[in-house]
């Protein structure tokens, strides 16, 4: 709910449609309060801020709302110690189910507890309101305990109820900021959006919508392409309809990575033709785009059936018709080989160099070549980093079991897939904001967790080859986000030929062009001379 921005500019829309109707001003500023907005926050000043901007939306048009005792249905998420059966006891309310409702009640301070944590993600099952309200009386209420259990009602009601339309713009965390108890909630009810709370608020809200009816939400763009939401993904394309999307690039918002807008329709609806298009910071370099959806722009009408053609459902709207066909008839990269990141140390200053501050005698000894992540480069180089990797990394392994004591001595969790080091293969860096690029990583480096890469027993020229080609490139934009995953790479379509030879030939010249031009300058350790020189 925030301060009310969107409870404010909805008011005006709801009033535009009363007056369409017939209905006065007054009479519709009284029943949009009472009957049409519903807001929920856990920021108590936020909550007073829109309850005082739908008052005065109402004041606007009823100059006698205020003493109309009329209120708004904005509320704070209620924080409560979970009740005591003592004070259960005490309650000497009119219920006609006391039985229940002391163990709706118990389930409500339950849920409440944790309040300030989880906000509107809770939600209740099997509560019989009608029970409840039947024996609390709001405008009764005298004690503290009375006015706390008809707050809990109210709001807890408002959390199970069915709407017709939810608009939001859910908060943004990742699962490496949540506390204790917001993790284990995670982990326990949403297992499928866990990484970050904006996923799960889609997930919570998808759920309390009348057949056919919308959720209109503002997120970050991940959820669209990351295996960590593949199976949220694969519910949503399967069991609602994704009406309208308008997917928006860094800073359109002001903030530094992408968002989308998604309109979900609580119905599938067999092959409805969903719109999508994007506003790229440029068009709304103004502050507004002068239209939108903006011609040109990844605009396309597509049947959201279409993604699960693809390995891992991305919500890739802009792929052509034979992009999508590619994918259903050919076999993923992964089938054949396995994709994967490297070593982490956990402690890059004590055993990272750049291989220009070590002995030179030293390497392959103890300091060995290490390929780690880097700038936009095809076919070879980035190699700039030696690893302190003496007695097959003892050093580093013992720092990893001191550090993470509850790894349990397992140091594999972060030295991970240690059988690929020092082996021919085909790596790119794990985390970019433009292209991939793949290189060869000889079988004289490890390479490591700021990498992916596959490491084939033979074929890996044909392997980079293919990885580098313009089709491919096309292909890997599927996944525009800044992190490039293992899953991501295996998930690759594969057309094998009969014979690789000449394939392989020209793959090696063009390695060799690209060595000889990274040699050429001086962070290379196989420099000699300047070319110009």
């Amino acid at each position: 709910m925030g301060s009310g921005h969107i409870l404010v500019y909805a008011f005006d829309v709801f009033m535009q449609l009363y007056e369409a109707e017939g209905e006065t001003p007054r009479t519709a500023a009284e029943l949009i309060l009472e009957k049409n907005l519903f807001g929920l926050d856990i920021d108590k000043r936020a909550f007073q801020l829109s309850y005082f901007a739908m008052m005065m939306k109402g004041r606007q048009y009823s100059r006698r709302i205020l003493s109309k005792r009329i209120k708004p249905n904005v509320y704070v998420i209620p924080t409560h110690e979970i009740l005591s059966e003592e004070e259960l006891q005490l309650l000497n309310l009119p219920f006609p189910n006391a039985v229940k409702a002391h163990q709706d009640l118990t389930t409500l301070s339950e849920g409440f507890s944790t309040g300030n944590d989880l906000g509107s993600l809770i939600a209740f099952e099997g509560v019989d309101f009608n029970n409840l309200k039947a024996g609390i009386d709001a405008e009764s209420a005298v004690s503290f305990l009375d006015q706390t259990l008809c707050e809990m009602v109210q709001v807890s009601e408002l959390l199970q109820q069915k709407y017709a339309v939810v608009v939001t713009n859910p908060p943004y965390m990742g699962s490496s900021g949540f506390n204790a108890t917001l993790a284990k909630f995670a982990k326990k009810a949403y297992p499928n959006s866990k990484s970050d709370l904006f996923a799960m608020f889609i997930e919570r809200w998808n759920k309390p919508l009348l057949s056919g009816a919308y959720n209109a939400m503002v997120t970050m763009q991940s959820w669209m392409f990351l295996s960590s939401y593949e199976t949220m993904r694969k519910n949503i394309i399967n069991k609602l309809t994704i009406a309208n999307m308008m997917h928006m690039e860094n800073m359109v918002m002001g903030i530094a990575f992408g968002t989308v807008v998604t309109i979900f329709q609580n119905k599938r609806i067999k092959e409805f033709k969903g719109t999508y298009h994007q506003i790229k910071t440029v068009d709304a370099s103004k502050g507004t785009p002068e239209s939108v959806p903006v011609p040109g722009n990844r605009f396309n009408q597509i049947s959201q059936d279409e993604f699960n053609k693809i390995p891992g459902s991305p919500i890739s709207y802009w792929v052509s018709e034979i992009i999508f066909s590619t994918f259903a008839n050919i076999i993923p990269l992964g089938e054949l080989e396995k994709a994967g990141t490297g070593l982490q140390t956990s402690n890059g200053n004590r055993f990272l160099r750049f291989w220009y501050e070590i002995d030179t005698g030293m390497i392959n000894k103890k300091w060995y070549h290490l390929a780690k992540g880097g700038s936009y480069r095809k076919w070879y180089g980035n190699n700039e980093y030696v690893v302190n990797w003496e007695n097959n990394g003892s050093e580093i392994k013992e720092s990893i079991v001191t550090r993470y004591p509850y790894l349990r001595g397992n140091y594999s969790l972060v030295v991970k897939n240690e059988k690929k080091y020092f082996a021919s293969g085909v790596i790119t860096s794990r985390v970019t904001s433009g292209k991939l690029s793949f290189r060869f990583s000889p079988n004289d480096e490890i390479f490591s967790d700021a990498t992916t890469g596959i490491f084939p027993i033979h074929n890996h020229l044909f392997y980079l080859g293919l990885l580098n080609s313009p089709i491919l490139t096309l292909i890997t934009e599927l996944n525009p986000t800044l992190n490039f995953q293992a899953g991501d790479l295996e998930k690759l379509p594969l057309i094998l030929p009969k014979t690789v030879v000449d394939f392989e030939k020209k793959v090696q010249i063009l390695i060799t062009i690209s060595k000889i031009d990274w040699d050429s300058f001086e962070e290379s350790w196989d420099f000699k001379k300047h070319p110009l020189i």
